[in-house]
């Protein structure tokens, strides 16, 4: 595998984020809107090797209205950690396990999700570069890396605080988005997103105790 990851065949320029959306919608298309959509469908669509896409997606979705339905931010933290370990590993494609590949929403939700989306993606691609690229590719990309394996393990505690689980899940967002575009800036800001988690987190603990 190359320092930086490799993205679906065809994504290139600033036309990767909406053009990534278009491939998810494709996945609902001809469903009907109850129809279920699983996270195997999505890994399907994206390709076992297309490990940027596969962080990114399911970090941009834990931001997304899908996060207020109960347990999928937990199953989407839970795939966000999984395919990072697999990138420190430096495995050459991805592996999940059935019982996460099971887990499906109706079409109808997935189609929403991606949609309040789009807006958003599209003003930020033209502001969106390849800089500062030593933190997004090997190594500069590890530390990013092993804290969205940590964090998952941290979310049953952080959904206790108010507004907390969605600072971590911004921060995780900007690094799947960081990596996948190559954009060392994004990267800071997750950066900088996480250390106020860590000080809300440890003011709590401060007040719990006191």
């Amino acid at each position: 595998m190359s320092d930086h990851l490799p993205r679906p065949d065809g994504f290139a320029g600033n036309d990767n984020l909406e053009r990534l959306l278009d491939q998810l919608e494709a996945v609902g298309r001809g469903r009907a809107p109850d129809d279920p959509v699983s996270l195997g469908d999505i890994v399907t669509a994206l390709g076992t090797r297309s490990f940027g896409a596969l962080l990114l997606v399911p970090s941009l979705l834990i931001v997304s209205p899908l996060s207020a339905v109960p347990a999928v931010p937990t199953i989407l933290a839970a795939m966000i950690g999984l395919v990072a370990v697999q990138i420190i590993l430096d495995r050459p494609a991805m592996w999940l396990p059935q019982v996460l590949l099971r887990r499906s929403l109706s079409c109808r939700r997935l189609v929403r999700a991606l949609e309040s989306l789009r807006p958003l993606l599209k003003r930020l691609d033209p502001y969106l570069n390849e800089r500062i690229t030593g933190l997004t590719d090997r190594p500069g990309n590890l530390v990013a890396l092993v804290l969205c394996c940590v964090i998952p393990l941290m979310m049953p505690i952080i959904e206790f605080v108010p507004f907390l689980t969605s600072v971590v899940a911004t921060a995780m967002a900007l690094f799947g988005l960081g990596i996948f575009v190559r954009d060392g800036v994004l990267m800071l800001l997750g950066y900088g997103i996480l250390l106020v988690a860590a000080l809300i987190l440890s003011g709590t603990a401060v007040l719990a105790l006191g």
